[in-house]
Parts: C-alpha cells; structure tokens; sequence
C-alpha cells in the first residue's frame, strides 16, 4: 500500500473538517490534560447564592478562570491545568471567602463555597474569610481513577525513573518491571491494549505489541520523569473523550514554566558492589556479574514575559551496563554431540557478557497566556535509546542485537474560554522510528536446540510510525445541570515498515530419535526471498459527546457515546496473488474457514464502521456531604489491531520465507515433505540453488487475512461505593470486562475436512506453498475483580501519607496469542487462566516525615504470583502440541501467602541552602527482604506424564522454579537533587 497524498494535503483537509464539525456542534472538554471545579455557593443559613462570582487565579502564572452561580448556586470552572488556584467566591454586595486549593490531572473536583446572600450586610469583621490550602479530591465520579501526585513521583522508591511504574499504585494494574522490556498492562487485556497521554498527545504503539511507542522489549522508559508533573490512571468507566484503549488509560501533563525561575539537577547511582549476587548465580555457580545504572538530568522553567510568556526545558540521561550470563541448559549427551559434529566448544560461547544501554530524553515547553482566555502551548520531546540485547540462557553474546529506538513529539495547543465554554485545539505530531540490527549481520543464526544459538541474528526491521493528528474538544456549562462536551479528532498515520525477516539463513538442529534426526545436519532452514519494504498509510477519526447532568445535588449521570473510523486498518487495498487465491480455494470450507473471506480484490475489504461505543456512568451521592458515595457504569471501548498482525499477509508475498525441511532419507515427516540433506545446503546460495532447482523445497507459508476482520473491543460494566473512613477514603468496587475479537493465526490446512491435527497440504505445495494460515478474530477475554482502595494524602501539616491499593482477581482466555495453532480454534482450547493471571495483588505506600529533616517512605508490592501455560512435547516440537490448562509459581514468601514480595524502601534527608530545603540525599534499598521474585519456567516439557493429573512425573516439576526472576537482587540506590 502506497501512500497516495502528502500528509500536509490530508492534514489540510482534516483541518477543514474539525473545524466545520467545531463550529456546528459547538461544547465539550477533554480532560486528558486539564481538571475541572465543580460546586455550590451558599449563605451562612445554608441557601444558595445566585449570581456569585467564582475567580480561580492560578498561583503559577495569574491567570484568572471565573464562572456566576445559577439559580441554584451551582457553577463550573473547567479547563483548569492542573496546579494551586486562589478561588474567591463573591456574592453581589461583595461579601467573599477564599480557599487556596490544589487540583489534580482529569479531575472534576467538588469545591463549595459560603458567602453572605445579595442585600445582607457583609461580615462584621470586615475581613474576608480565608481557608488554607488542600488538595481537593474526587468522590462524585463515576470513572475508577488513580491520580499520582508529584509528591508521590519524588518521594517514592523505584528503580529506573520510569513514571509509569507508579501506575502500579491504580488496583487492577500491573507494571511489568522486565530486564528487557518494561510496560503496563490492565485486567486480562494485553500490553497492547493500554494508552498513555503526554499533554493529550497519544503514544500508542500502532506498528506492534507494547501499548507505547518505544516501549517494544526496551529498557527505556517512555517518557523523561523530570518532564513530567503529575499523571492519573484510568482503568474503567473512562469517559467518551478517550480513544484506542481496550483496558487502562495513563493521562499525564507537563511542567510549565511559572512566574518563578525553578529548576532542578539531579543524579542517582546503584553498581555491582551496591548489589548482592542473585539466587539464580548462585544456584548455578556463575560469578557476581557486572551491574551499573546511573542516571542523571537537569531541569529549568520561568519566565520570559512576568505573566504572560514562560519555559521550561528538561534533560535525562540514562546508562546502564548489565552483564547476562550465557550458560547453556542442554543435557550432557546433546552438548558432546553438538560439540562433535559442529567442530566448535560450548565454553567459546558461555559466559557473563555486557548488556549495554545509553538512554537521552530531551524536552523543551513554551507557555503564553496573552489573557485570561486563551493559553497557548508549544513543546517538543526526544526520546533515543541503543540497547543491546537478546541474548543470555541458550542465546549466545554473537546473535545479540542492537534495538535502537527513536520517539520524537511536537505539540502546538491552544485553549479559549468563553463565560460558558473551553475550547482546546491539539495539533501534533509523532515520529517513532524502531531499528533493531544485528550486532554480527554477515553470519547465519544456528540454533543447536536446547544447548546454543549461536551466529548472526537472522532478521533485522526497519519500522516507521509517523502521526499527524489534529485534535478538537469542546465543553459547554451554560445547560443548567449539564457539562456538554463533544469533540472530533482526525489522525493520518504514515507507516514504513521494512521488516528484513531470515535476511540470512537459520538452521534449527533437533535431536528427536523418534523422527530420525539428531545433530549432524538441520532438520529445518528458513531464509527470506524477497524485500520486505512497505509503505502503508492510514487515517483514522474519531467524533465523540458526553453530557456530565446533575440531575440533582446528589445524583450525576454521565452519558457518552464514541465513533471511530479507520480507513486502511487491515490493508484494505491488498490483491491476493492468483497463486495464493488457487491455493486457498484448493482447501476445504468449514465452520470457521470460508475461502472467499480470504481472497481479497483491492475493493472488497471494508472499513469497519461499527466501532459505536456507548458510555454510560453515574454517581450518587447519599447523604449530599460526599462521605458515601455509591458508582458503578457500563461503557464499550475499541481498541485497533497492531500493523504487525495483519502485515504478513503482504509481508510474506513480497518477501516469502523459504521453509527448507531435511531429512537423512528425503521421506516425508509428520506428513510435510522433506529434501535429503547435502553439506551445500549449508549456505545463503545453497538454498538458493535448492530453491531454484525444487518445486517443494523452500515453499514459503501463506498468510491470509480475513477481509472483514473487527478490531478488538472490550465490554466494562462496574458498580461501587466510596467511603469516608475519618481522615480515609476508601472504595470497593466489583469490575467485569469481556474482551472479544482478539487478532491470532490459524491452520487451514488441518487433516479430516479442517477437524483434524496439521497439515494437509497436498493441494497447496503444487501452487508454491508449504502450508496456509489464516487470520482469524476469534481470542477471547474475561476478566472479574474486586478493587479495594484506602488512601490518605500526604500533607506537609499532617507530616505523612499511605495508599493501599488491592486486587482481587481472575482473567482468563480462549486460544493461544498472535498464534492458536494447538486447536483447531480458539474456542476449541476452552477457557482458562491467561498468562500472568494472579489472584492477589497488593500494593503499599507511604511516607511519613522523620525528626531532623528526613523522611521515610516505602512501595511495597505482594502478589499470589502468575499464571504460566504448560505444553505438552512428549511427541516432538514438529509433530503438534497439547495445551494443559495453566499453573501457579510456588508461594515462597511470608511464609507461604505469596509468590511475589518486592519491598522498597526510602530515607531521605532534606539540607537548607540559604533557608530552603533544597537539597534532598537519598539512599534507596531495593528488594530489601532479597525476595526471589521467579518467572521464565520451563513451560515445555517431553518427559512421560501422569495420565491421572495431567502432570509430568520427572522431578523437575516445572512449577517450582523459574529459569529468570522478575526482580533484581537486593541492592542500594543513591539519590542526590539539588532544586531551587
């Protein structure tokens, strides 16, 4: 698919077409990076006050946001950025009182007001009445949020400065905290279905599985936290502004430069010697391995014009070297025999090798505020990574790759406010750029199984992620009772996708008597034939409203309803080659494969145009002073299908993958055919040679595509209480989700008309092919929970703070992953626990302030440990697999209750310079109780199995122990920030 008009034609247009939708539909607000005030003014004997005046001026940089009370005495501030406001209520004769308040990211907080009525005589005193200032928080909301403060950020123990690891503290959320990949992922949904905000910048990952932009088996982190001012986390019952998520939401804002010069440096520091040896070394014998990570950066925002224009800039680096061991789990026999017949020595490849990462974060940030209506917004961000990786276990330091990562955002924003309206303009851009090479390109990858990989890597890619997206939100408060909000939003996505798959050979060695073939030549080749070079491009729109209606003081309903639109989301231009037509309307039809659902025309695929999602929430209020409040809510949420699922389809025809089988005989095996092994083979022009010579030799798979396959969609539906607890708050909610429409592959090519194991393709190898998949959206997904939350804020006046955030829980789901190919469908597989399910999750913080300037705080993690599948090999990798249902880790933690214990820990001091607490030391314990946190287990077994359980009786249960751990060993963090 080739892009036909330039962005910046298409991006005309679109303009065009927001702003005629702007200007005909008129309100609404989106709330991914501003919070909103809601409230009551009243007299002293309690009755409303209409026609008071709310000024909300911002401590940062004076600009004031006002609203007049109704009739009821209600009023709404909306699109405030998040920070200190000064709110002074004033009633007609000029009476006022003044709270200094604080509000957080995506909030609609309550804020009631008293005054004396029009035509009374003002307070005696003459004095106004001034309350100090607190965060204000929201209880009279339907959605299950989690805001996290920059308290929280500064103060809390981690390990990498990666601000998403917060998101952790959002009940039903869980941070997965890898050695070479770090994300989030929410209910039974996968990483893929999440959606992080910058400043209402989106950085989803559409190219492939992660969720975020350069978040794709890297060790980054996906945005600077130095950058970063405060974020909130929403898991259910988001509002109709919010796009491309099927599980949780992460909205975070910027600092800004304020009337103020402020700035920061800081550096932190852990090594080898700061680190204990971890369980798995020990266990087996390998030296205490290099370990350093240190990290450092520098901030700076004020003033340019007092009140009017302001900066701020940041900067993130971010080293580490990690050596990972390379030590081979092969058996004694299979590595003498590998020794043997590839002439080389086991030891030239084990050992502890260097990891190298070096990450640079850049961001840069223009504010202006010509008036106290309009702010306008400018700000650019950089994100660059080298990191080289995948290797260590059986994975030899030679078929290590470098993932180089690039993320660049430009954002231009401008908000109006009217009396009775915000408007807020995003225009921005996004450039994602993912190139993992080979660190040795010029050799073929040889994979000894079970023993080593040895070689060059077999693939490199070249992926390209390019959106241009204008963006309009409109909200209008002058409805008594109603918050309308409705906006439209036009993203071009420009995609090259240059995925080099076998670019070089790579030869699979098996040792399996039962088929004949041990290590004196591969059993399997494959190598690319082609170019992998496409350029694809895609628009999507999304048109949304949502009406917030009081329907009394106490009752809120919120009604949503979204719409998106892709116009090219599974290459809908895409013709099937006649070959590829002949070979699947060769195969017979069955319940779940039609042929003609595969053969595309270039006209025939449609873009979806189903995605109507309904949102609906409310909130009760039962006594009317926000201590118990009951909420709950049903929404649909669309989610899109990763570029990289349904890319093969033409990835494979303009860059087939020769599958070259041998044999010592040249008979079949396992019914595919096979060609006898020659040492000529053993190269790139060999197979070449074979190729040309061989009409079965080296037949690529065909992948197929169904034409009206939907995207992926998640049902919500939850219901819950809000409880004030004295100075807690408290909530419990029960959650339900049902995922459907899961992207996975399928054999068409099964034995007994489609109802039998793999393959027959008898029909299909005289037209070119060795087998045909074929898409299919069938995975499933279902999850049930129960959050409980107590949370009580950190305040300087209290001196401490704690959060408690519990899950309850239970995801399951039907089929495999990108490939179901151990049942017929997804729905033959049955139901059980998705990968990672756990049952408990409980996630502790707090702080607490010390005598003599130091302050304690901690973040504490326990979980039941998660699920992990078992597959069943007794018969050999080529002859099909058997799922079992999955298993649990064993519980080796506090005596048994958990399988998962990270405690984290904090003492900080803070040092007065010139009468400023400015200068914060800090020394982090990590894993202080040196948990071993186990995953990585040996899911695949071929080891004879107990018939009366399902599992194998070798006594290496693969439930005991895992092959990796979650966590690092113990270890100590230096902190060092200067701030001024």
């Amino acid at each position: 698919m080739i892009m036909r008009t330039t962005p910046y034609l298409r991006l005309l247009l679109a303009s065009a077409a927001i702003a005629t939708t702007g200007v005909a539909l008129a309100p609404a607000s989106a709330q991914t990076s501003t919070a909103a005030i809601r409230g009551k003014v009243t007299d002293a004997a309690g009755s409303a006050v209409a026609g008071a005046t709310v000024a909300a001026v911002s401590s940062d940089t004076n600009q004031t946001l006002r609203a007049t009370t109704d009739a009821a005495g209600g009023y709404v501030l909306n699109g405030l950025r998040p920070g200190s406001y000064q709110v002074t209520f004033t009633a007609t004769n000029g009476d006022t009182s003044t709270q200094l308040v604080t509000v957080a990211i995506g909030q609609t907080a309550s804020l009631d007001g008293t005054v004396e009525a029009a035509g009374a005589t003002p307070a005696a005193s003459g004095k106004d009445i001034v309350v100090t200032g607190r965060r204000l928080t929201e209880t009279r909301t339907s959605e299950i949020a989690t805001n996290v403060t920059q308290q929280q950020i500064r103060s809390l123990p981690q390990t990498d400065r990666n601000f998403l690891s917060f998101a952790a503290l959002a009940p039903g959320v869980r941070y997965n905290d890898g050695e070479n990949s770090k994300g989030i992922q929410a209910g039974a949904s996968t990483a893929s279905q999440v959606n992080v905000f910058i400043d209402g910048v989106s950085l989803k990952n559409k190219l492939s599985e992660g969720g975020i932009a350069g978040q794709q088996n890297s060790r980054g982190n996906p945005f600077g936290q130095l950058a970063v001012q405060e974020f909130r986390v929403l898991t259910q019952n988001y509002k109709a502004e919010y796009e491309q998520a099927g599980s949780a939401i992460v909205t975070a804002v910027t600092k800004s430069g304020t009337n103020e010069f402020h700035g920061e440096v800081f550096g932190q520091y852990t090594g080898k010697a700061l680190s204990e040896t971890s369980f798995l070394d020990k266990r087996d014998g390998n030296r205490k391995p290099d370990f350093t990570r240190k990290q450092y950066g520098v901030s700076l925002g004020g003033p340019i014009i007092k009140d009017r224009l302001f900066f701020f800039g940041a900067y993130e680096g971010n080293d580490q070297n990690r050596a990972l061991n390379v030590r081979s789990t092969g058996g004694a026999d299979a590595i003498t025999e590998f020794e043997q017949v590839s002439g080389r020595k086991l030891s030239d490849f084990q050992g502890a090798f260097i990891s190298p990462f070096r990450g640079d974060f850049f961001f840069g940030k223009l504010t202006l505020t010509p008036d106290d209506r309009q702010t306008f917004d400018v700000s650019f961000s950089r994100r660059q990574e080298t990191d080289i990786q995948n290797f260590g276990g059986n994975v030899s330091y030679e078929n290590a790759e470098n993932k180089r990562n690039k993320v660049d955002t430009y954002l231009f924003k401008w908000a109006y406010k009217g009396d009775t309206f915000v408007n807020e303009f995003n225009a921005n851009y996004i450039n994602y750029t993912f190139n993992p090479t080979s660190v040795n390109p010029n050799l073929p990858t040889y994979d000894y199984s079970g023993v080593i990989i040895f070689g060059g890597k077999d693939s490199t890619r070249r992926q390209v992620q390019q959106g241009y997206t204008l963006r309009d939100d409109f909200t209008y408060s002058g409805f008594n009772g109603h918050a309308i909000k409705i906006g439209a939003r036009v993203e071009i996505t420009d995609i090259v996708f240059d995925n080099q798959t076998y670019v070089l050979p790579r030869y699979t060695f098996l040792r399996e008597p039962q088929n004949n073939l041990n290590f004196s030549f591969p059993a399997e080749a494959r190598l690319g034939l082609g170019n992998g070079l496409i350029q694809s491009s895609n628009t999507q729109v999304g048109l949304y409203a949502q009406d917030d209606w009081n329907i009394t003081s106490r009752l809120q309903l919120n009604l949503g309803i979204r719409w998106d639109y892709e116009t090219n989301a599974v290459n809908n231009e895409y013709r099937t080659p006649p070959a590829a037509v002949a070979a699947l309307q060769s195969l017979p039809r069955t319940s779940y494969f039609n042929p003609t659902d595969y053969i595309s025309t270039g006209t025939n695929r449609k873009p979806f145009a189903g995605a109507v999602a309904p949102r609906v929430g409310f909130s009760w209020d039962l006594k009317g002073d926000r201590s118990t409040v009951i909420f709950g809510g049903f929404g649909r949420y669309y989610d899109r299908n990763n570029f990289n699922n349904t890319v093969d389809e033409l990835s494979r025809s303009i860059n087939p993958i020769g599958v070259f089988r041998f044999s010592a005989d040249g008979l079949p095996r396992n019914g595919l055919p096979t060609i006898k092994w020659d040492p000529s083979y053993s190269t790139r022009d060999g197979l070449l040679a074979l190729r040309a010579s061989s009409t079965s030799a080296g037949l690529p798979e065909l992948f197929a595509v169904k034409n009206n396959a939907k995207p992926p969609v998640n049902d919500q539906i939850s219901l819950g209480v809000r409880q004030r607890l004295g100075i807690f708050e408290a909530s419990l909610t029960a959650s339900y989700q049902r995922g459907r429409n899961g992207y996975t592959n399928l054999f068409a090519t099964r034995n007994n008309n489609g109802l039998g194991g793999c393959c027959n393709t008898g029909t299909v190898v005289p037209l070119g092919y060795s087998n045909v998949l074929i898409g299919y959206d069938g995975l499933d997904t279902r999850y049930k929970a129960l959050y409980f939350t107590l949370d009580k804020n950190y305040t300087k006046a209290s001196g401490w703070g704690f959060n408690l955030a519990y899950t309850l829980s239970k995801g399951e789901q039907n089929g495999g992953d990108l490939f179901s190919l151990d049942n017929i469908t997804p729905d033959a597989y049955g139901w059980r626990p998705r990968d990672g399910d756990e049952r408990h999750r409980l996630v502790l913080s707090g702080l607490v302030d010390l005598p003599l300037g130091f302050q304690f705080a901690t973040l504490t993690t326990l979980g039941s440990g998660q699920a992990f599948r078992v597959t069943d090999g007794t018969n050999g990798s080529t002859s099909g697999f058997n799922d079992f249902s999955a298993r649990y880790p064993q519980k080796n933690c506090l005596g048994g209750v958990f399988a998962f214990c990270e405690v984290n820990v904090t003492l900080s001091k803070k040092i007065p310079i010139l009468g400023k607490d400015s200068l914060e030391a800090s020394v982090d314990v990590l894993n202080l109780f040196a948990n071993n946190n186990f995953s990585g287990f040996d899911d695949f077994f071929n080891n004879t199995i107990d018939p009366s359980t399902g599992r194998i009786t070798d006594p290496l249960d693969p439930a005991r122990i895992g092959n990796n751990l979650l966590t690092l060993p113990r270890r100590i963090q230096f902190r060092l920030g200067y701030r001024f």
